[in-house]
């Protein structure tokens, strides 16, 4: 089932991004209501996933501001990537003095 997730994000059009290793997620776009469907239409999410599929052996580290708002955020986005897929040993949360409190990045590292 988890494969086929991952399939389903793979068929989704690409976003190009000028940093292809780095996905935003506004706060007014986490803010709709979530599945996993719901996500994957999420082009910054599913572009990070993509990115993160074609890269064996890449992590997805998700910076995030040091807010305790902004830390149940990025546990909440670290499930849902473990939900549809993502094995847990390769997602790390990093928390940035540089990361603003109405976003969340998605980067994966190669």
């Amino acid at each position: 089932m988890q494969r086929l997730i991952l399939i389903i994000a793979l068929s989704l059009p690409a976003v190009a991004w000028a940093d292809s290793d780095s996905f935003s997620i506004g706060a007014d776009q986490w803010a709709l209501p979530r599945s996993g469907s719901a996500l994957l239409h999420l082009p910054p999410f599913s572009a990070a996933v993509q990115d993160w599929v074609t890269h064996p052996g890449a992590r997805i580290v998700i910076v995030h501001a040091g807010s305790d708002q902004a830390n149940l955020w990025a546990g909440e986005l670290s499930d849902w990537l473990v939900a549809l897929g993502v094995p847990s040993n390769q997602i790390d949360k990093r928390v940035s003095g540089d990361q603003s409190e109405d976003s969340i990045t998605l980067l994966v590292e190669h």
